[in-house]
């Protein structure tokens, strides 16, 4: 007997990554596909601490995101095409 694994959400687009929009192309993927997102009432807290941007980040910043701006808008339109327009 062998188990079948398959995920509940859609894998990451691999054309999208470093700071490129990668966590943001998969939520926007799940919304398309009629998922819905609620805020769960809190029970404690959550903080962040501010911190100075990594090496890494500032560089990839300082490149406009290597095209990312452009291609998320083209990912977006492909997910029109294929689910239908969302608001």
């Amino acid at each position: 007997h062998q188990d079948t694994w398959v995920p509940l959400s859609p894998y990451y687009d691999e054309r999208f990554f470093g700071y490129g929009k990668n966590k943001l192309q998969q939520t926007q993927h799940l919304y398309y596909r009629g998922y819905t997102f609620s805020v769960i009432p809190a029970v404690g807290f959550l903080f962040h601490l501010p911190h100075e941007k990594s090496i890494v980040a500032q560089e990839w910043m300082s490149k406009r995101n290597n095209g990312m701006h452009s291609l998320f808008s083209k990912y977006k339109r492909e997910l029109n095409k294929r689910y239908g327009k969302k608001n």
